[in-house]
């Protein structure tokens, strides 16, 4: 293998890690108490002693100031590009 080829090897190595790491933090789930989503995202959330999820999206500082939402992650890609 030439060093040209090690060096393709790697760029793809490295930006399929990138991928790994951008599709893990999509799938994180994020304690609602200490992070809070962009206004506008789309999210999954797990309403206290994680009992019941439910789909919401996020409004800004105030739609979840009841305390409710213990955890909650964005919702991915929806299919056709719709939110």
């Amino acid at each position: 293998m030439s060093d040209r080829d090690t060096g393709h090897t790697l760029a793809e190595l490295q930006e399929a890690r990138a991928e790994v790491d951008r599709l893990r933090e999509l799938l994180r789930w994020r304690n609602a108490k200490a992070e809070r989503p962009e206004a506008g995202t789309d999210c999954i959330v797990i309403l206290g002693n994680n009992q019941y999820a439910d789909a919401t999206r996020y409004l800004g500082d105030g739609d979840w100031s009841t305390g409710i939402i213990s955890f909650w992650r964005p919702i991915g890609p929806l299919p056709g590009g719709k939110r």
